[in-house]
Formats: C-alpha cells, sequence, structure tokens
C-alpha cells in the first residue's frame, strides 16, 4: 500500500503559528506506525517585505497600537490586490518545496502561505489537497480565511460563522478545537520541576510569560519584587527579546543588592523550549494573551492573568478568559502589580477559583487532533 504523504506548513517565525503547525506534525508522526500516511514538516520564510519586523516591533512595545488599523477593510478591492501580488512573490520556495515533497495533503498554519498555495493549485494545476489553519480563535481577520483552500480548520463555532460571514462554503470549514502539542497534556512531575528550578518547599511559584518574542509589558511586575514579603519564587520569560532580558537581569542584581535574605527566587529565562515542564512547576501564570500561550496554560491546568495582549488581534483572547473563567484580566496601569499582592496574600484560594472551567477547557482541546485525524481519515480514504 502506497502511504499517503502529509505536509505541514509554517512560517519561519518563533510565534503562534509555529506551535500550531509543530502541535499538529508532532500528533501526525504518532500515526505514522499505523502505516498508512508519512509526515513531513516545514518552516518556509514568507516573503512580506518589513511586515514581519513591523509587527514584531508592535508586539513588543506598543501592543495595543494595531487596535488602529485591524479592521482597514482587508477584504476591499485594493487589499485583495496586495495580498494577491504579494502571495505571487511568495511562491517559488513553496513551490519547490512542494515538487519535492509531492503531499497529497497540506496543512498550512500560516495564512499567507495558504493563499500562495491556492495560487500553485489553480494557476500551475498542482496536485494537492490544501487545509488552512485559522490561528486565531475569535478576533479573526477576514483574510486568513482562504476561500480557495479545501478546508478551513477554527477554534470553535465563533470561527465557523465568521468563515460564513466571509464567503467560505460550508463544507469547507470545520472547528476543531485548539491545536495544542502533546507534551502539554502529559504528566510531568510537579516536585521535580520546581526542583530544577530552585525551589525546595511549598512557595507560590509565579510564571511571567511574555510569549516567543518578548513583551515590554513584563517590566511592569518588577517593581512588586521589592514589595513582596512571603517566600515566594518567579520565572520570568522574555522569549527572543534580548533587551528586555538584560533589563530583568539588571533589576534582580539590583534586588539582590538590597533586599535581605533568601525568601525570593528569581529565574529569568530567554526562550523557552519545555514549556510543559516550566508550567508543571508554576501556581500561577501571568502574561501576554496569545493565544497559544492561554491554551498551554490551560492544558496545564494552570490559571492565567492576562497583562497585556495585541489589540484588535488578541481582543478575542482576553474575551475568552472572561467568558469561559479561565483566569483574569489585569491590563490598566497598576492592576497587575496588585493582583499579582492579592494573590500572594492567599495563593491557594485563587489556585481553585477557577480550576473546574479550566480542567473542562483542557479537556475538550485535548480532542483536537482526533477530530482533526478523523477528518483526515475521511479525505484520504484511510481505513
Amino acid at each position: 500500500m502506497v502511504r499517503k504523504k502529509i505536509l505541514v506548513i509554517t512560517d519561519h517565525m518563533p510565534w503562534g503559528h509555529r506551535s500550531i503547525a509543530r502541535a499538529i506534525y508532532g500528533f501526525l508522526k504518532t500515526k505514522e506506525k499505523e502505516g498508512e500516511i508519512v509526515a513531513e514538516y516545514a518552516e518556509v520564510k514568507a516573503e512580506t517585505g518589513v511586515g514581519n519586523d513591523i509587527y514584531t516591533f508592535s508586539y513588543r512595545y506598543f501592543p495595543l497600537s494595531n487596535r488602529l488599523t485591524r479592521w482597514i477593510p482587508v477584504v476591499s478591492k485594493r487589499a485583495r490586490m496586495l495580498i494577491e501580488n504579494l502571495s505571487a512573490v511568495n511562491m517559488p520556495e513553496l513551490r519547490r518545496l512542494v515538487n519535492r515533497v509531492k503531499p497529497d495533503l497540506i496543512i498550512c498554519c500560516y495564512w499567507f502561505h495558504s493563499h500562495s498555495l491556492v495560487k500553485l493549485k489553480t494557476e500551475e494545476n498542482m496536485k494537492f489537497v490544501l487545509w488552512s489553519v485559522v490561528a486565531d480563535p475569535w478576533t479573526i481577520n477576514p483574510a486568513t480565511f482562504v476561500n480557495g483552500a479545501d478546508l478551513n480548520l477554527v477554534y470553535d463555532e465563533v470561527g465557523v460563522e465568521m468563515a460564513l460571514k466571509y464567503g467560505i462554503e460550508k463544507d469547507r470549514v470545520i472547528k476543531t478545537g485548539w491545536w495544542v502539542r502533546g507534551e502539554m497534556y502529559q504528566f510531568v512531575d510537579r516536585k521535580q520541576a520546581r526542583r530544577k528550578f530552585g525551589v525546595y518547599d511549598n512557595r507560590p511559584v509565579v510564571f511571567v510569560g511574555g510569549g516567543s518574542l518578548g513583551t515590554n509589558s513584563l517590566a511592569q511586575l518588577l517593581p512588586v519584587l521589592m514589595m513582596v514579603k512571603r517566600k515566594c519564587a518567579f520565572i520570568f520569560n522574555t522569549g527572543t527579546d534580548r533587551l528586555l532580558h538584560s533589563t530583568i537581569d539588571e533589576y534582580v542584581k539590583l534586588l539582590r543588592r538590597i533586599k535581605l535574605g533568601e525568601d525570593l527566587i528569581v529565574k529569568n529565562l530567554g526562550w523557552i523550549d519545555n514549556m510543559a515542564e516550566v508550567l508543571a512547576a508554576s501556581d500561577m501564570v501571568f502574561g501576554k494573551a496569545g493565544p497559544n500561550f492561554l491554551f498551554d496554560v490551560v492544558a496545564s491546568h494552570r490559571p492565567m492573568v492576562a497583562i497585556t495582549h495585541i489589540g484588535g488581534q488578541e481582543d478575542g483572547n482576553v474575551e475568552i478568559i472572561k467568558e469561559k473563567g479561565l483566569g483574569w484580566v489585569k491590563e490598566r496601569p497598576g492592576q497587575a502589580a496588585d493582583f499579582l499582592l492579592e494573590y500572594l496574600s492567599n495563593p491557594k484560594y485563587y489556585e481553585k477559583l477557577y480550576r473546574k472551567n479550566i480542567y473542562k477547557e483542557a479537556r475538550s482541546n485535548q480532542k483536537t487532533m482526533e477530530k482533526v485525524w478523523k477528518k483526515i481519515k475521511e479525505e484520504m480514504g484511510l481505513n
């Protein structure tokens, strides 16, 4: 029997699209042993000019500024022409990849690549099935729905309704849940994880995460460290932002010079490859409300405190936290710092407050990959 080839594609940047792609690819690799598929993975740099640089700058330093341009009519004729022209420039590397792999199914986790792949299918008559993953749960840019894709994968019914609104045919959209890496659901020994970060007692451990690119908003919690009156530990995650990492390092050095005792443990991490282990060591999570970070935290059964988000693009993530009761939103000046001190005064109370809601959402998303696999088997005619 000839195995069906499935190619999972994403952009080369270290943001949420890559996390989703690795989640789907990692799951498909576990299905190869059944003998019916071969899974391949590729990160292809998107040819978007300075677009990625502009996005990274606003992500780190002015996360709410994106709201100003969020709803410029991307479905207008001029915008469609721009996407059309850029997607043509973006085609060569994708063409080479498809010609080399010759996939039966492509699962594309970056919308811009999806538009280019549609052009390869329609203009160059390349033979493959294309599934496009919509990488935002509730606040979805219409451009990320791809009319020419055979299937658009969305988080829930909100995505389905928006897809229909923007012209996607009903049989070309499916809700699956969120695409979380399998290791996030695997049991990680909490005591062992905490010891790895120098925590050998039951003090609360606070994880402060800035996402893959980091965010300047993490710095607002630094002054609180001067005010902490109990034993606790902090783990900071600055992603690829070296300036933020250096800022936290300098603050910790200052803290050590003026603070007596050893009640406070501070670990300053840059890029994190072992997120499941870090979250297992933590009790409360503060950070930017990116969708992948949010659902990683949920999968680890931890509550989330959103201290910032990308305006427009991630508004829906904040609403998910509120409506589903997955944690708190503390974005206004001083709110996050005040809440941190409040949490440290009674950590067990806050850790348990939303536990049932978090477990429910985690169980729901844990079924996502099996839904994807069921659809793949239908599409590919597998047993």
